[in-house]
């Protein structure tokens, strides 16, 4: 069976726009996207649940895919460069709403009244990861759990530099999927960036901008510019459901 978000006649997901060239769609989608995201950091919402950040989807999405806000129904994989080339166990379409409406009890949870500000930062890295590994959306799931964690860090009264996870999107793209891995993942890259974006950690350095660029070069032993973006893999999901 093909990926039904594919168009029959080319490996592109069928988009609004029309647009079967892969290329092109990547760009129109960062326009679009972006333009959508100038105002989207302005929000407030009342509750962060699964339908906040069904919406953040939709809002971002919506002119370019008709299924913006609504639930991926395939199993996908995709080999990450950051892991050796293995995949993240991403949540089996069935098990999406069941894993969201965990996390997003944990966030219901997190509170600043008495709490150490880096502990509810630190909590909340883990809860985002747990969030993203669900990867509830065929597309754009990074953008728009980052854009959740924002607007909920924002609730608690923090002040959020939200521009420096756009300035460094693949850094925080390859921290997500090395915070994904099970036992064995690793929180610390998330949590640099998170801790400089909501806390202003400061940077100790003379020249503040190559500091801050040199902080966001690696996860592990992987060089961030090397990343090269690859398509997510269809998996037939009906041997998952038995």
């Amino acid at each position: 069976m093909r990926d039904p978000y594919l168009y029959d006649d080319a490996d592109v997901l069928i988009n609004l726009a029309g647009i079967k060239d892969p290329e092109l769609l990547h760009k129109a989608e960062a326009d679009i996207t972006n333009l959508a995201m100038t105002s989207i950091y302005n929000r407030q919402y009342e509750k962060f649940n699964t339908d906040t950040l069904k919406d953040i989807h939709c809002t971002i999405f919506s002119q370019i895919y008709d299924w913006a806000g609504e639930f991926r129904t395939i199993q996908m994989i995709k080999p990450e460069d950051v892991l050796g080339g293995d995949t993240v166990r991403y949540a089996y379409p069935k098990e999406i709403k069941k894993q969201l409406t965990a996390s997003m009890k944990e966030i219901a949870k997190l509170k600043r009244n008495g709490q150490n500000d880096k502990d509810v930062v630190f909590r909340l890295v883990r809860i985002i990861a747990q969030i993203w590994q669900t990867y509830p959306f065929r597309q754009g799931n990074t953008r728009s759990v980052i854009v959740f964690a924002v607007l909920f860090a924002k609730s608690l009264g923090f002040e959020v530099d939200h521009e420096l996870f756009g300035a460094h999107s693949v850094y925080v793209h390859s921290a997500l999927v090395r915070a994904s891995k099970g036992i064995y993942a690793k929180y610390e890259y998330l949590e640099r960036i998170f801790f400089d974006a909501i806390l202003q950690d400061e940077i100790t350095s003379d020249d503040t901008d190559v500091s801050a660029n040199r902080k966001y070069e690696k996860v592990g032993d992987y060089m961030v510019r090397d990343y090269k973006e690859r398509p997510h893999e269809y998996q037939d999901y009906e041997k998952y459901r038995k």
